[in-house]
């Protein structure tokens, strides 16, 4: 089962509130294409879990071939986020 979070944290990756610089974060989503993957929410990785990211998985999963055959076998599930705390954004 290929597991996404139902919404984004507060401090996702791909928003102003990113806890990365701007250069890190085109360097992980050049990554995950290259590798046709996705990217792991840090809410998950705390925990040694592998999330994909709801933002990432809306602008980003048609480009993992991952995802698209896991939507292809209706493998995708959406989960709770289990913790939402909002974290210091990098640009602070």
């Amino acid at each position: 089962m290929f597991q996404v979070y139902k919404e984004s944290c507060h401090n996702c990756l791909l928003s102003k509130n990113r806890i990365v610089s701007g250069k890190r974060v085109k360097e992980i989503i050049s990554g995950c294409k290259a590798k046709q993957t996705h990217f792991i929410c840090h809410k998950a990785s705390i925990d040694d879990k592998d999330v994909c990211c709801k933002t990432f998985y809306d602008k980003f999963g048609h480009f993992s071939q991952m995802i698209r055959i896991a939507e292809r076998l209706n493998m995708v599930k959406f989960i709770d986020l289990p913790d939402n705390e909002k974290l210091i954004p990098y640009n602070k």
